[in-house]
C-alpha cells in the first residue's frame, strides 16, 4: 500500500465536525508524516513530545498524550492493534476515506482489513509479548518511583495501580513534596489523618497537574485557547 504523507484540506474539516483537540490533531499530523496511512507502524509518543518541546518550548503532559491518543482512537482515526507501555504502541492510521465511505460501497470491509489484538497473538505467538520491548532504563524508573513512594510512605502495588508508573520520577518527587506541604501524613486535632487516601490523594494530583510549578506570568497563546481559539 502506497505511504500517505499528505495533510488535505478534509482532515481540517473532519478535526472539525469531530471536535479534535489541537494536540489530537498535531498527533495525528505527525503518525501521517510519519508512518503513512493504512500501515501498521510502532510510534513512540516520548520521541513525537521531544519534537513538540523542540518547536513549541514545552512538551505535553502524559496525562494529555493519553488523551490526544484516545481521542483519535474514539474517532476511529487511529485503530490501537497492541499497547505496549503508555508511549510505545503498535496502531494503523487509518485512510480519510475509510472514516467517511461514500454510501452504498461495497465490501468496504475487505478494502481495509487490519489485524486485531487477538489475530497478531495467535499469528506471534509469545513473540508479541510487551516486555520485550521493556527497556532496562524504564524498568529502573519505574522502581525509583516505588521506591520514592514507599519511602515517603505512600505504598503502591503496581498490579492493582499501575497508573502510578506513568509519571516520570520527578514529576511524583513533586507531587510527594506538594503531599507533604498540604500536611501529609499528620493528623488533625480530633487524631484523623489529614489526607484519608495517600495513594487516591497522589494520583488525582499528577493528574490534574496540581505539581506542577505556578506560572509566573500568562501567555498570549493559552489565552486564545482558553477562549476556543483553534492554534496550528
Amino acid at each position: 500500500m502506497t505511504k500517505t504523507t499528505l495533510w488535505t484540506e478534509q482532515h481540517d474539516e473532519f478535526c472539525l465536525e469531530n471536535k479534535i483537540t489541537p494536540s489530537a490533531k498535531l498527533l495525528w499530523q505527525y503518525l501521517i508524516r510519519e508512518g503513512g496511512e493504512g500501515q501498521e507502524a510502532e510510534p513512540d509518543l516520548k520521541e513525537f513530545n521531544e519534537w513538540v518541546e523542540k518547536h513549541r518550548g514545552k512538551g505535553f503532559s502524559r496525562p494529555t498524550l493519553k488523551k490526544a491518543l484516545q481521542q483519535l482512537t474514539d474517532s476511529r482515526v487511529v485503530q490501537t492493534i497492541k499497547q505496549f507501555t503508555w508511549r510505545l504502541v503498535r496502531i494503523v492510521t487509518r485512510p480519510l476515506d475509510w472514516l467517511s465511505p461514500k454510501k452504498k460501497l461495497p465490501k468496504r470491509d475487505k478494502t481495509f482489513k487490519y489485524p486485531t489484538p487477538n489475530d497478531l497473538s495467535l499469528e506471534q505467538g509469545d513473540s508479541s509479548s510487551s516486555n520485550t520491548l521493556i527497556t532496562d532504563q524504564e524498568i529502573a524508573e519505574c522502581e525509583a518511583v516505588l521506591s520514592e513512594c514507599e519511602n515517603a510512605g505512600i505504598v503502591f502495588d503496581p498490579l492493582k495501580s499501575p497508573e502510578i508508573l506513568e509519571y516520570g520520577l520527578e514529576d511524583v518527587k513533586r507531587g510527594i513534596a506538594l503531599f507533604k506541604a498540604r500536611g501529609g501524613h499528620e493528623t488533625d486535632y480530633r487524631g484523623r489523618p489529614k489526607i484519608k487516601n495517600p495513594q487516591g490523594w497522589l494520583l488525582q494530583c499528577l493528574r490534574k497537574g496540581w505539581h506542577e510549578p505556578e506560572p509566573t506570568g500568562w501567555l498570549f497563546f493559552n489565552l486564545l485557547r482558553a477562549m476556543g481559539v483553534e492554534l496550528p
